[in-house]
């Protein structure tokens, strides 16, 4: 397998590989770009069939992180993983190598592993993923006891402020980065930990970067100007090789407003309704952040697990 340390000489495999094989929300090209977060570079694994890795390289930490699935069929990914570790324990001074799959992968990635000079740790940690079928979804017209609360959120909401939906990529990047950092800061305020095991604070970096590429490869990035200020930013795009699927990947608020946050996610969903999508992916949560993704009603929840693979 070739690694490939730089996106000078990676990017245009990377691209072809995601188009080819990528299936999962994660699989997007300057998502990946922005994973490299600081004291972390991108690197790229490439087989012989043509299958590929995206993955980061902390050398500090002597660990490899890959992202997401590898981009290969279901039935190779076990297989395209082995090849991973070979290469990266050959060529890297590493002493981990991290993944995270979900319950079906994972077993039978500890299967595969029980003979191969491998061994797969406990999880670090675990992130579940709200999945909304959009034809069965019922927001836009909140009928019913269940939509109670969030139904006169919304009215006392847009009664009490002037609300304007714009581009994001019309506002300042300043004044969106602002909004990432006010959204950090109120939230380890708030109580919601340092690291992903409690919240996404730990990784608003690549928030920053997202707003430095101009939310390139994002289908839609919009903010709400609540009572003329920028408030809000949700960005996603659409999933490689799943039939109008969308992945809603970034959902984040400075908490100016009361109700700000279930209107940026209201007003999100509204638009992916209203522009076809059948299944919307609203991104793995810790459980504090699964509980408010709860209120806006998904059909299903699974789970991926964040572990680390070392050898015997």
């Amino acid at each position: 397998m070739e690694l490939i340390d730089t996106p000078q000489e990676f990017g245009t495999e990377a691209k072809r590989c995601i188009g080819k094989f990528g299936c999962t929300p994660e699989h997007n090209y300057t998502y990946f770009l922005t994973t490299a977060e600081s004291g972390a570079k991108n690197i790229f694994l490439k087989s012989e069939e043509g299958y590929g890795v995206l993955a980061t390289y902390r050398e500090n930490a002597g660990e490899v992180f890959m992202v997401s699935e590898a981009l290969a069929p279901r039935k190779k990914q076990v297989e395209v993983l082995h090849e991973a570790l070979d290469t990266c324990f050959s060529k890297l001074p590493i002493k981990k190598f991290a993944v995270e799959q979900d319950d079906g992968l994972r077993a039978q990635t500890k299967e595969a592993f029980a003979n191969n000079g491998y061994r797969a740790l406990s999880p670090r940690f675990s992130l579940y993923w709200p999945v909304f079928s959009m034809d069965k979804w019922g927001g836009q017209g909140m009928q019913g006891e269940d939509w109670k609360k969030l139904r006169n959120a919304k009215n006392r909401f847009y009664s009490e402020h002037s609300v304007e939906v714009v581009d994001s990529q019309s506002v300042g990047k300043e004044q969106l980065k602002k909004i990432v950092l006010d959204w950090a800061e109120r939230r380890k305020l708030m109580g919601l930990g340092t690291n992903r095991k409690d919240s996404n604070l730990a990784y608003y970096e690549r928030y920053l970067k997202m707003i430095d590429f101009g939310f390139e490869g994002t289908k839609f990035a919009k903010t709400l100007v609540v009572d003329g200020q920028p408030c809000t930013i949700t960005a996603g795009w659409e999933i490689p090789n799943a039939d109008s699927s969308y992945y809603s990947a970034i959902g984040i608020c400075n908490y100016s407003f009361e109700g700000l946050g279930e209107m940026a996610n209201l007003d999100d969903l509204y638009r992916l309704k209203e522009s076809g999508y059948s299944t919307v992916d609203f991104g793995g949560s810790p459980m504090p952040l699964l509980k408010f993704k709860l209120k806006f009603r998904p059909h299903a929840v699974y789970v991926t697990h964040t572990y680390a693979i070392v050898k015997k």
